[in-house]
């Protein structure tokens, strides 16, 4: 979770590379695209996409693309429904499927045409959670970016959740209902099944996941692989 000090000086950082170094109009004109460029890319940092992730396409969706064209991509299509109603996804698959390369597709599009967004990963939250027992004013941005308009948590389901974390299991409980029930959607990622997650968090959160969530089942096989000969593709090796 970022600050909302590190945001204004990321923006000041970003604004001098993207608004005062456009070439088309070094900083001149209000109405130029770099105006825009600036406002995703410091929405970007405070949502805490993961930076690899800012600027993806659908070209760059590679492996599991049957998945994306036929849930992910119309999902993005029809995010302001989605925000009106509070429709969710649930991914569910292996680590290097593609998960957190659909959550992040999902969340630059809704900063795109304006809707606020936060990821945050199993993990993180637990450490912000407990971050703001000491600290009021995390506590209080915490709460803030888990009102944004669309929410994304990755990593769900995590061994070292699964042994007896029951505050962790509860603030994940109160945090999806009160998105459900206040109409806001939310992308979930995890590695197990929805009969795995409520052995884990239990048959209250489990049931939250039938309505208006659209289950994504990806496809075994580590991206991360492509990703690595293109890496040593570019670098000739």
């Amino acid at each position: 979770m970022k600050t909302r000090a590190e945001v204004a000086d990321y923006t000041s950082q970003a604004k001098l590379a993207i608004v005062y170094g456009c070439k088309q109009c070094a900083g001149r004109d209000p109405n130029c695209a770099c105006r825009e460029m600036l406002r995703v890319e410091t929405e970007a940092y405070e949502a805490c996409v993961p930076r690899d992730f800012w600027k993806i396409t659908p070209d760059d969706i590679h492996h599991n693309r049957k998945g994306f064209d036929e849930v992910v991509r119309p999902y993005c299509d029809k995010l302001r429904v989605a925000r009106a109603k509070g429709y969710g996804l649930l991914l569910l698959g292996d680590n290097g499927v593609g998960k957190t390369t659909f959550m992040s597709y999902v969340l630059t599009r809704a900063i795109s045409i304006g809707f606020t967004a936060f990821y945050t990963t199993l993990p993180q939250l637990d450490y912000e959670m407990k971050r703001g027992f000491r600290d009021s004013e995390a506590a209080s941005r915490l709460r803030e970016m888990l009102t944004s308009d669309f929410l994304a948590l990755d990593e769900m389901g995590k061994e070292s959740f699964k042994d007896g974390d029951s505050y962790m299991r509860t603030q994940v409980e109160r945090v999806l209902k009160d998105r459900y029930d206040d109409g806001m959607p939310t992308v979930i990622a995890t590695n197990a099944s929805v009969s795995g997650l409520k052995k884990i968090y239990g048959a209250t959160l489990a049931s939250l996941l039938v309505g208006k969530y659209q289950i994504v089942v990806l496809q075994s096989g580590d991206y991360r692989k492509q990703m690595r000969e293109q890496m040593e593709k570019d670098l000739g090796l």
